[in-house]
């Protein structure tokens, strides 16, 4: 179902002159993510913490040593990006979204970070961070929601169709290196000539790419250090060793079926949008994913159910605000492929029953 342009498309957005969280699905997204950023610092401590605290008792010091190496960065990473969600979600609770529409000359950008003026600020500018699928995405639509600023000053900024939160930063001008940033028509394409789409599922793949190679990392290290003192002393070596590789297998496995999904290649051919009747409001998970069941109606007529499981929120909640549902690609009954929104930072996978 092609469209000269992507105004027929529509996405879940903030609602007019109420608080934030009141939009759909928002609230539970908010509280999801609070205990998913604490998740995600407490696994990296605790899974390959119960070999590292068993051996650091009865080997040395040596793999607690390691092992505090690798999950100190961790454990900062996790921290800082934990902070924007506790701010966000005060502000949230406080104030509303409110809309803004960039003028054609008034977008521009400094490698991965964006610029355009404060509507509410004086001769200053927001200075953004964005991923290069979110870039594309503004440089297309010309419009944000911004919210804040809360006592401290501190603002965030969302896209249409996306619930993740960005930074903003208040700078007194444009950096010697920002360009402006041209118009780009809105058209609905292809998937294969999708921009947003495609960089979206690249930034995607690699941080799977990444999460494995770090955690296949923590893992050889951990164990190596074990080898190295079992080879000492192989009275020591206990169980250690049989509890450090039964995690690794488990966590490995468990982790390749989760996401073996997303790394398949995407369906090529046009998008096809069908009507999606959720059966009740999409449910997000401790990780901060979310999971979603539908009946959807075949060009034919015929209706039948079809059910999404750890996908983006945003995803989930484009399909319950909307009742549309775009997959790329032709659908066929007992199909498992991708779902997304053209043009938008948001790709997913989705069962056919």
């Amino acid at each position: 179902m092609h469209d000269s342009s992507v105004s027929r498309v529509r996405v879940l957005e903030p609602l007019r002159d109420q608080l934030a969280v009141a939009m759909p699905v928002f609230g539970s997204v908010l509280g999801a993510m609070r205990g998913a950023r604490a998740l995600w610092i407490v696994v990296p401590l605790a899974a390959p913490g119960m070999p590292a605290a068993y051996l650091s008792g009865r080997l040395g010091i040596a793999p607690m040593v390691v092992f505090l190496a690798l999950t100190t960065p961790v454990v900062c990473w996790g921290l800082w990006r934990s902070i924007p969600w506790k701010a966000f979600s005060e502000l949230a609770r406080k104030a509303p979204f409110r809309e803004l529409s960039l003028p054609p000359e008034g977008l521009f950008a400094d490698r991965a970070k964006v610029y355009f003026q404060l509507p509410d600020a004086d001769s200053a500018w927001a200075e953004v961070r964005l991923p290069k699928a979110a870039r594309l995405q503004l440089q297309a639509q010309r419009r944000v929601w911004l919210l804040g600023p809360d006592e401290k000053g501190r603002r965030f900024l969302q896209l249409p169709g996306v619930l993740w939160p960005h930074r903003v930063k208040v700078v007194p001008g444009l950096p010697g290196g920002a360009v402006r940033q041209d118009e780009v028509e809105q058209r609905i394409v292809p998937p294969e000539e999708d921009v947003v789409l495609i960089a979206h599922r690249q930034r995607i793949v690699r941080g799977i790419r990444v999460s494995f190679a770090a955690a296949v990392l923590v893992f050889v290290l951990l164990a190596t250090v074990q080898v190295f003192a079992v080879v000492d002393d192989v009275s020591r070596a206990g169980s250690g060793i049989a509890l450090l590789t039964l995690y690794s297998i488990v966590f490995l496995a468990w982790g390749t079926e989760a996401v073996k999904g997303m790394l398949k290649p995407l369906p090529r051919g046009k998008w096809t949008e069908l009507v999606a009747v959720p059966h009740r409001p999409p449910q997000i998970g401790g990780t901060g994913l979310a999971t979603l069941a539908c009946r959807v109606q075949w060009p034919n007529g015929w209706w039948s159910d079809i059910f999404l499981s750890k996908v983006d929120p945003a995803l989930a909640a484009d399909i319950f605000a909307t009742q549309r549902i775009w997959i790329l690609g032709e659908p066929f009954r007992g199909a498992t492929t991708f779902a997304g929104v053209p043009g938008h930072a948001v790709l997913g996978r989705v069962r056919f029953n």
